[in-house]
């Protein structure tokens, strides 16, 4: 090659070519080069430059993908699909975990279909968590001294040690996320598994036109009218202590059931019927077990709130309603519940909602089905609505969530509070990247502070899903973990933020536990 170029190189009319035109060229061609690395380099420097980066981290590093088949794997490497591939087979189990762990890190891969053992029941034991039960534990509870949750852990230390009718209530309000009940079912199955089963918990009456579900549990319904709080349509202000009332002038029906197999959600040993009272009552009919029809006047003097407490023996059991004859009978939901010790988790999410429509609700009926219910742990868990307010004033946003964290604790101002940060929420960027949308930052912020200011715990789901573009990573990883409008998680999604909850609930009990807080009945049979 040297020897050509310089016989090629050393002919006359070759010369001046040579000197003239492709010399003076590479100096011009390194100038180019020089350029645009000093402006791609800029886009580092300057903020307002920082969309135009060509590579960021989490992004392809550019031109790899020349040298890579379309499933992402290394040309000649082979093998199952990587991370964020287009490749169709689906990947389960171990190797789901596996793949899930090179992209989003092993302690969250841990927390995709979890399986550790829990104690077994009726072994006499100390109460502690053992160091395997906290496997995959990737985002505390922020709870300095274990002030705001210690009467959540109290309680569930009675039940941990097996003391007769010891029942721990969690009652969990929140929007779409929480009214799939996949977040919440994860944490139901692993609680009661973890500190045994003493029932379902609150259902709403009806579905309706809401994506709403409960899982371990036959609900069916029918032929109800929906007043949903994120509306604020009664004018009373009586909206149930799940943010739904129902009505009916006749043929409203609904069914709720134990399961027949499934590991928790076979028994209930009572129903009780949230619904109010008033002028025009109407009557309500129920059986258990398609058994005796009996009848529920639902008429009064003046509007109240009751409750109907339906008694069975602990077993598999269905119950049904229908509104009959004359008058508009009007319900809240239906609680299912065993007699302990055990965990009982509603689920209480609204469609739709934000924290700022929980203050439609009056004060004192709101108060008074809180206080009907008893928990040990109330949880607020919005802010993914918010974030689409762009230009939302931090200030007024933390004015406003101040007054509802107030508003709800009213009804039981002794049980444990915790704040639960949003989802991340992503958008779609300059050439294609998932990035999150910037409000929900300061959300997550405020968040924080007011339930600091409160006394509440505090939960930055945000951060345990991986922190600013994370949805997006979701989206990309296999098995899927997020949808494709970057807003809300899949299925398995929800199940890795459930079980990223429980990881965090139990090392808060753990560090309880250490302080010895309440050294009452040190050996004690798991439930």
């Amino acid at each position: 090659m040297d020897l050509w170029w310089e016989n090629w190189s050393s002919r006359p009319e070759r010369r001046d070519e040579v000197d003239e035109t492709d010399r003076p060229g590479l100096p011009r061609l390194a100038v180019v080069g020089v350029t645009l690395l000093a402006c791609a380099g800029l886009t580092y420097v300057l903020p307002f430059l920082s969309d135009y980066r060509p590579w960021v981290p989490g992004e392809p590093v550019p031109l790899l993908r020349l040298f890579t088949f379309e499933d992402g794997n290394a040309a000649g490497d082979g093998g199952a699909p990587g991370i964020g591939g287009t490749g169709k087979e689906a990947l389960t189990g171990d190797r789901a975990r596996e793949s899930l762990a090179a992209e989003l890190g092993a302690a969250l891969a841990q927390n995709l279909g979890d399986d550790s053992v829990a104690d077994q029941a009726g072994v006499s034991v100390e109460v502690s968590v053992e160091p395997r039960e906290l496997k995959g534990l990737v985002r505390e509870i922020e709870d300095p001294g274990g002030v705001a949750m210690r009467p959540f852990y109290k309680a569930l230390k009675r039940t941990a040690e097996g003391r007769a009718g010891a029942i721990t209530r969690i009652a969990h309000w929140g929007d779409s996320t929480i009214a799939a009940d996949d977040i919440t079912a994860t944490l139901r199955r692993r609680l009661q598994k973890r500190f045994g089963d003493a029932g379902h918990g609150f259902i709403l009456t009806a579905k309706g036109y809401m994506p709403y579900r409960h899982k371990d549990v036959v609900f069916k319904s029918s032929g109800w009218k929906l007043y949903p709080i994120i509306r604020g349509q009664r004018r009373d202000g009586r909206y149930g202590y799940g943010g739904v009332s129902y009505g009916s002038w006749g043929g409203g029906r609904a069914t709720y059931g134990t399961v027949k197999e499934g590991p928790i959600g076979t028994s209930v040993s009572r129903f009780e019927l949230f619904y109010q009272a008033h002028k025009g009552g109407g009557d309500l009919e129920w059986k258990v077990d398609g058994g005796k029809a009996n009848v529920l006047s639902t008429k009064a003097p003046s509007t109240e709130d009751r409750w109907k407490r339906i008694d069975v023996d602990d077993g598999p059991h269905e119950l049904s309603i229908r509104a009959i004859g004359h008058g508009e009978v009007r319900m809240y939901g239906v609680v299912m519940e065993r007699p302990g010790p055990g965990v009982v988790y509603d689920s209480l999410g609204i469609v739709g909602a934000r924290a700022a429509r929980m203050l439609n609700a009056d004060p004192d009926h709101f108060d008074a089905q809180v206080r009907h219910r008893d928990p040990d742990l109330l949880i607020l868990a919005f802010g993914g609505n918010e974030a689409g307010d762009r230009k939302m004033s931090s200030k007024w946003y933390e004015k406003n969530l101040t007054e509802v964290v107030q508003f709800m604790r009213r009804g039981k101002p002794g049980a444990a509070c915790l704040l639960m940060a949003p989802l991340d929420q992503g958008e779609v960027g300059p050439r294609g990247r998932v990035r999150t949308i910037p409000v929900l930052r300061r959300i997550v912020k405020v968040q924080r502070k007011v339930a600091m200011a409160q006394g509440c715990a505090f939960f930055d789901t945000f951060s345990a899903m991986g922190g600013p573009g994370a949805m997006g990573r979701w989206y990309k990883s296999k098995p899927r973990l997020g949808w494709g409008d970057y807003r809300h998680a899949t299925p398995a999604g929800y199940e890795v933020i459930g079980n990223l909850f429980y990881k965090a609930l139990l090392k808060g009990f753990a560090d309880y536990l250490e302080r010895r807080e309440d050294v009452e009945g040190s050996h004690v049979r798991q439930s």
